[in-house]
């Protein structure tokens, strides 16, 4: 009969060579390197989707009249001609 000492040093053995095995080769290294790749890879994939979703979305919007209007008012303060443009200083702190 086997004493449970035994079985239980037999399990502990099983499992060092099942790893021993696993890590000792190259192909399940291999395996394992390249699921993290994927899974970094899908990440970034799903990051540039994102982005070029937006990027789209202001590439649409720029090729639009109005769009581009808005921005030269804004960014470089431009009015119509007859128009006048009136600009008030910011408010003080006691005044709020």
């Amino acid at each position: 009969m086997k004493t449970p000492v035994f079985r239980s040093k037999l399990k502990y053995l099983a499992i060092l060579l099942l790893a021993a095995v696993l890590l000792g080769n190259r192909g399940f290294r291999n395996l394992v390197r390249n699921y993290m790749e994927y899974r970094r890879l899908t990440a970034e994939k799903a990051g540039l989707e994102l982005q070029r979703k937006d990027l789209e979305r202001q590439l649409k919007e720029v090729g639009e009249k109005p769009a581009i209007e808005q921005a030269a008012r804004r960014e470089l303060g431009l009015i119509r001609p007859k128009e006048t443009e009136y600009r008030f200083p910011a408010p003080k702190e006691s005044d709020k």
